[in-house]
């Protein structure tokens, strides 16, 4: 994460960081990502290269340092051609009971982000829900789930729509968590254009934002954190140390399988696991995260 001025550069196959400070190395292998915050980052063609190569995103920020594009590898995968045919030829069973997963993975999760902050009790209510989405979500589960969850997780008086510091953080989290599994989704061949839900034709990342709702309680449960321990100032913006305490959601665990990863090692399973789905037609066929229900932070 590059917050002031410096020069990034390859110098004998390594990431040379060079800035006020001195000079700097780090093995590209190492690197999950790299995030630039300040206007005033140079970097070399080179390692703009070997990071493609490598599959390190880099992920750029606005000018009021939320991420707001990704640079991603082009075409990498040894059957990009075959698995697009595939993707553009799902049907629409195919993605409505894939989209039905996706939105019981998701509210069950959101439910034990809210056990393990709030306690079991405030949670049921969205257990209960989880179990009632249908293929498609043609009952809009999940748009109910949200408006409870929400009130539950943050206080009567939150929106999402709103300002403030909260709001801020969740946009910052959600922008880091779309960049790896958009990584993830190009790296197994995949077209993040078309996506199973989501269909905007001005939005490059459609299967993106789909497929990343599963992760999105990971970075509720730490802003609910950072929030309990007054981290947040009350002018409603990001800290420096906000944004590099959101910018390590990489290093969120989840549960796939029974095993435990990181968000960047979960996000690679389920892109191979999509691959596997569409490849055998069968929705069932693709593993999701799940939160992993640790010890409770709340009041």
């Amino acid at each position: 994460m590059i917050q002031n001025a410096a020069r990034l550069s390859l110098n004998k196959g390594q990431v040379l960081l060079q800035n006020n400070d001195g000079d700097y190395t780090f093995p590209l292998e190492d690197i999950a990502a790299i995030l630039l915050e300040s206007p005033q980052v140079s970097l070399t063609s080179s390692l703009l290269a070997k990071c493609q190569d490598g599959g390190v995103p880099l992920i750029t920020c606005d000018d009021t340092h939320i991420p707001n594009g990704v640079l991603l590898p082009f075409l990498p995968h040894s059957r990009q051609s075959k698995i697009a045919r595939m993707q553009i030829a799902w049907s629409e069973p195919f993605k409505k009971r894939l989209w039905q997963r996706v939105v019981q993975t998701k509210i069950s999760n959101q439910a034990k982000c809210l056990k393990t902050c709030k306690g079991a009790e405030i949670a049921t209510r969205i257990f209960a829900l989880s179990k009632l989405v249908e293929s498609g979500d043609v009952g809009n589960v999940e748009a109910q789930a949200a408006r409870e969850y929400w009130t539950r997780l943050f206080g009567d008086d939150f929106r999402r729509d709103g300002y403030g510091s909260i709001n801020a953080a969740l946009n910052y989290g959600y922008a880091v968590l779309r960049a790896f599994v958009a990584r993830s989704q190009v790296a197994y061949g995949l077209l993040p254009t078309f996506g199973i839900h989501h269909d905007n034709e001005l939005n490059a990342f459609n299967l993106t934002d789909d497929m990343m709702e599963v992760f999105r309680p990971l970075a509720d449960r730490r802003i609910f954190i950072m929030q309990k321990e007054g981290q947040f100032s009350e002018d409603g913006n990001l800290s420096k140390e906000n944004r590099a305490h959101l910018a390590a959601l990489a290093n969120e665990l989840c549960v796939i399988d029974g095993d435990k990863h990181n968000v960047m090692n979960a996000a690679d399973k389920m892109a191979a696991g999509l691959v596997t789905a569409i490849e055998g037609k069968s929705a069932a066929l693709i593993p999701l995260p799940e939160f992993i229900v640790g010890n409770d932070v709340g009041e």
